[in-house]
């Protein structure tokens, strides 16, 4: 059944949209940003405005400037809106569907240098917290080592509370609630990790004069850093230190870079369908982009030319 009164603009329209569906905020925060941009960058905010022909003008726009994933991401939001307003309201087409998506190149996913995670932890280890451009260092570091021990997202690593690690069974609960694919997994806690996720413990529960209750954040720089505002840690303030520890040692990190390194590791050992469970991929053809050519391999492949 259509709606008696019509919706009029995106943004009436992207509300419409979001109160329908049970999103988690950030995914409501992207669908605004993907329409204020298209507004702010065409300066079209009315629906019967929007054709075809404007959607491709927007796209030249947005690729003479910005990489094939970006537009690629823009258009299939606005399309779910687009969608969205044909099935509910007096919509009959839809201008982001007619216009196709940019073939983004495939390339290798971006990964730290065994070197380069060497010296940024290191750098860590010899910079007192006074002057620091992340403090306390020691817990920093602990975040870093977590990404790379355990190839868990940004949003996994701030959901995690105490109770989700078992130091008794080795493991760590990934919840359905912080999981991209929306569901829950366990991964164990590699042995190189186990000290200092036990260290964390040891120096919250000093922090805190009593032990750590079970749905309190494991990773909350707000106990150890009055700078930080609120009571637990965001996934801003998580992306904003990286930024930081970036641009100070000039050598690009991040919990996603992380991710791919620890990734990109294991794949040599082609145990690809136990990898899988580790990133929680649902679709092993996700997990098979970490798996690269064996040089050496390829090499005594082309010198059967000359046997």
């Amino acid at each position: 059944m259509k709606n008696p009164a019509p919706l009029k603009t995106i943004s009436e329209l992207v509300e419409d949209y979001l109160s329908e569906r049970l999103l988690r905020p950030a995914t409501n925060k992207l669908y605004r940003d993907v329409a204020r941009r298209f507004t702010d960058n065409t300066g079209l905010y009315l629906i019967e405005e929007i054709n075809a022909a404007e959607v491709r003008k927007w796209r030249t726009a947005v690729l003479s400037r910005a990489k094939e994933e970006s537009w690629n991401t823009y258009r299939r939001h606005m399309r779910a809106l687009w969608n969205h307003a044909i099935r509910h309201h007096d919509c009959t087409s839809n201008p982001f569907a007619d216009t196709a998506p940019a073939r983004a190149p495939k390339l290798r996913k971006k990964t730290v240098d065994s070197v380069d995670l060497q010296t940024v932890l290191r750098a860590l280890r010899d910079t007192g917290d006074e002057g620091a451009y992340v403090r306390p260092t020691w817990f920093w570091s602990i975040v870093i080592n977590t990404f790379y021990y355990s190839g868990i997202r940004r949003l996994q690593l701030v959901g995690l509370t105490w109770k989700d690690i078992d130091f008794d069974s080795a493991t760590i609960h990934l919840r359905a609630t912080s999981s991209k694919t929306h569901r829950e997994w366990f991964i164990p806690i590699a042995q190189p990790l186990r000290p200092e996720l036990e260290n964390l413990y040891l120096l919250t529960t000093e922090r805190l004069g009593r032990t750590p209750r079970s749905k309190e954040q494991v990773f909350n720089v707000t106990l150890f850093n009055d700078g930080f505002k609120g009571k637990t840690m965001t996934v801003d303030q998580l992306g904003a230190s990286f930024w930081r520890l970036s641009k100070a040692t000039n050598i690009r990190i991040s919990p996603h870079r992380l991710r791919h390194t620890m990734a990109t590791e294991l794949a040599a050992s082609k145990d690809i369908r136990t990898l899988q469970e580790l990133l929680g991929h649902t679709n092993i053809s996700t997990t098979m982009q970490y798996v690269h050519p064996d040089m050496d391999r390829m090499r005594s492949l082309l010198e059967t030319f000359s046997s």
